[in-house]
């Protein structure tokens, strides 16, 4: 191909793109400008006046649209300004500064140019006032200075205390804080495992009163539960802060038999605690007497359980033992008004009558039923029980076929057979009553007319028969020589007993149904035990019907509520189930526990009694377990020389444990809880003279070898050994158990008077039956 050479076509003029269009306002640029511009590009291309080339027709665009392409101003086509009045040509602006970013340090703010509709919005930044940015600069350092805190005073310690025990952490003034749960655990084996094996000892006062073991109520501590208790997972804030600022104290978990422990202060709780005893006038014969009330005292059992633990924990440590005043209903001073009335209360026999029917009411007689004693508000007033004084006397007041009677039993080929009640008439005792009141405040004529009135049987043949009085349910016989004076006593007092019928829930007391042991009522003086040794007393014998219903009673299954055991022990007598009495005090009394009657009968012949309970069985057998004899103690030797002295060859002391067990159907279904009791030494007793009295010949002989006693015995040095009670009490004829304890049953009665061995000495027994307080119980 050849050079086709130079064009010969006309340069484009560069500004036709932008020059106006008349027809077309929307070009924006004025015709002045474009005329201008036309006129300038020609003389750029040919450099001299020639006459413009005439142009092609250019095609126009549609209305709205732009001959640029997209994103060219049409700025930059404009015409250069018209030179100044100066006369120098036009200059072109500097040009711009290269772009720099603008600093954001403000809030961004929308400008739009409301000059011009084409133009777009731009954003232009407004920086922010200098109290903004201070404020801002303020709280981030505030913030991190928080969270450096946050790190130090709680994420590191934390960390650290992770998976241990957090410090300051002790366990029974233990400290365990910082250890891990194993070393925890070793740290509080280490200390008290070794607690269960030191005694406790039990004071009051300051006074021992016993010890307990822990091992054996089981009193352990529980270190596993008790290091449970320290958490050792990721501590909380809180946990952290107490870590740093503070001790904390975990309870020590313990373990025991609760039973077994209840049990061992309930022990404890039969040596201190004395019942309260209400103040009241009786008589000494016919002679009024007060018997002064004395506060009772009674061990704070759940405060005992918590000291022990406490010196279980703090081993070795004791626990202090605390009581409760128990007042009587009234104080002394409100017993002295009634002396008074007490006193012509005897004065003299007191008739009654009714027309021609008399009845005497002896002093003996109101005196054994009468009683000065408070009453539930405490107020003091006589208490005399009329159908008891008038119950042998009413018969010949109403006559035997009017009289009422109450249902009853009798024994007829080994099985109770019931005798019906019967309603009838009888002394009207509310009025008999309140003569007699009158008569013990102001005195006089000592006659009163009784009045008549229907009165019902006490019980009913219904009732009588709803007690389940069916069968023999125990019986019991000791024996002794025949015709002793205390013979009589036994077989007079058996006739007083015989019949006696206890409802359920009823208390028998012998000393009640026997009464006052006087000639005038037909007991004799005769030998009985007052500590070791034997002397005469009114009623001697007693304590041996006392033995055998205790024995019924226990071979029963009834419960015991109180009875006392004699200071030496009786070969006769079971070893450790005897019971001694003394009116009024200690007395034999037991419970009917259960939901049948029961009857009492009591034979006594010349050489024997025997005592048998009728009602319903519970348990096929009923027996006693007694273990053998262990503290075998040898007797000491006396020689007295007075008329009441009465010789014995002795017998030395032991210990022994009695269990009474309860079968049914072939089983073993119950034992109670063992008593161990514990007997003095008989001493050996010399008589200087022709004056001493002829002893009961088993009493006087030593036991065989083969009882477990020893035949032999040497003198004790240690002088004749005091009776231990709690209740003694001075003013009263003798010394009270009030209940027999599980374990250990105290000895009763006053001591013998202090003699050295082999030494002359006065006995202070009495023999004249006045019971002034020396005997201990009857034999």
């Amino acid at each position: 191909m050849r050079n086709a050479g130079a064009s010969i076509d006309p340069p484009p003029d560069p500004y036709s793109a932008v020059r106006p269009d008349k027809s077309n306002p929307s070009s924006g640029t004025p015709s002045s400008s474009s005329s201008g511009s036309s006129s300038t590009g020609r003389r750029g291309r040919s450099g001299d006046d020639k006459e413009p080339v005439s142009q092609p027709t250019r095609k126009k665009l549609p209305r709205g649209v732009s001959p640029l392409p997209p994103g060219v101003s049409p700025e930059v086509f404009a015409p250069t300004p018209p030179s100044s009045s100066s006369g120098r040509p036009p200059t072109l602006p500097p040009p711009s500064p290269p772009a720099e970013p603008w600093p954001m340090t403000g809030s961004p703010r929308v400008r739009w140019s409301m000059d011009d509709p084409a133009a777009q919005p731009s954003i232009v930044m407004v920086p922010d006032p200098p109290g903004r940015r201070s404020r801002l600069r303020r709280m981030l350092i505030l913030v991190g200075g928080l969270a450096i805190l946050f790190m130090f005073g709680y994420c590191i310690p934390a960390t650290y205390m992770w998976g241990k025990v957090l410090p300051g952490t002790q366990v029974a003034g233990i400290a365990i804080g910082g250890m891990t749960q194993t070393e925890a655990l070793d740290l509080v084996h280490a200390r008290f495992d070794v607690n269960d094996q030191r005694d406790v000892p039990l004071l009051l006062g300051g006074r021992p009163v016993g010890k307990i073991r822990p091992s054996e109520i089981g009193l352990a501590v529980d270190a596993q539960a008790t290091v449970a208790d320290a958490e050792t997972g990721f501590p909380s804030p809180a946990d952290v802060w107490r870590a740093f600022t503070g001790r904390r104290e975990l309870p020590l978990r313990l373990t025991s038999n609760q039973v077994k422990l209840a049990q061992e202060i309930r022990k404890v709780a039969q040596v201190i605690d004395r019942p309260v005893r209400e103040g009241r006038i009786v008589y000494d014969g016919v002679t009024p007497r007060l018997i002064p009330p004395r506060e009772g005292l009674a061990l704070d059992r759940r405060a005992a359980e918590e000291a022990v633990k406490a010196a279980f924990v703090s081993a070795p440590s004791s626990a202090p033992l605390s009581v409760t005043t128990i007042l009587p209903k009234a104080r002394e001073n409100a017993f002295a008004p009634f002396m008074d009335d007490a006193r012509r209360a005897v004065a003299a026999p007191i008739l009654l009558t009714n027309g021609g029917r008399r009845a005497t009411l002896t002093p003996a007689a109101v005196a054994a039923n009468l009683v000065f004693a408070p009453g539930e508000q405490g107020d003091v007033g006589p208490r005399f029980d009329t159908h008891k004084a008038i119950g042998g006397l009413e018969a010949g007041l109403v006559g035997v076929a009017e009289a009422a009677r109450a249902a009853g039993f009798v024994i007829e080929k080994d099985t109770p057979k019931l005798v019906p009640a019967r309603t009838g008439k009888g002394v009207d005792v509310t009025g008999l009553n309140a003569a007699l009141a009158r008569l013990m405040e102001h005195g006089g004529r000592r006659v009163i007319p009784v009045s008549l009135a229907l009165t019902p049987p006490a019980l009913t043949d219904e009732d009588a028969l709803g007690l389940g009085v069916k069968e023999k349910v125990s019986t019991f016989t000791t024996t002794f020589r025949c015709c002793a004076a205390r013979v009589t006593n036994i077989q007079r007092a058996a006739r007083l007993v015989d019949g006696r019928l206890v409802k359920p829930g009823e208390t028998f007391s012998l000393n009640d149904a026997v009464g006052r042991p006087e000639s005038s009522r037909g007991f004799v003086s005769a030998q009985a035990v007052q500590g070791d040794r034997l002397v005469l007393i009114m009623g001697g014998g007693i304590s041996q019907l006392a033995t055998t219903m205790y024995n019924a009673v226990y071979l029963a299954g009834l419960e015991d509520v109180e009875h006392s055991q004699h200071v030496i022990h009786i070969p006769r007598y079971p070893p450790g189930r005897d019971a001694a009495v003394f009116y009024p005090e200690p007395d034999l009394r037991w419970r009917n526990d259960t939901r049948y009657g029961i009857l009492v009968t009591a034979e006594a012949t010349g050489m024997s009694i025997t005592v048998n309970l009728w009602s319903t069985k519970l348990y096929d057998e009923i027996k006693a377990e007694t273990s053998a004899k262990t503290a075998i103690t040898p007797p000491q030797t006396f020689t007295y020389d007075g008329g009441d002295c009465v010789p014995s060859d002795g017998a030395p002391g032991f210990t022994v444990t009695v269990t009474r067990v309860f079968s049914k159907d072939g089983e073993v279904v119950r034992r109670d809880q063992p008593q161990t009791m514990t007997y003095d030494p008989q001493a050996r007793v010399i008589c200087k003279g022709d004056r001493s009295l002829t002893s009961d010949p088993e009493l006087r002989r030593t036991p065989p070898a083969g009882d477990g006693s020893t035949p032999t015995a040497t003198p004790s040095p240690t002088g004749q050994k005091r009776l231990k009670n709690k209740n003694k009490d001075k003013n009263s004829e003798s010394v009270k158990n009030p209940k027999a304890t599980p374990n250990k049953t105290k000895n009763i009665g006053n001591p013998a008077p202090k003699a050295k061995p082999d030494k002359t000495a006065t006995p202070n027994g009495n023999g004249n039956g006045n019971g002034n307080g020396n005997g201990n119980g009857k034999k």
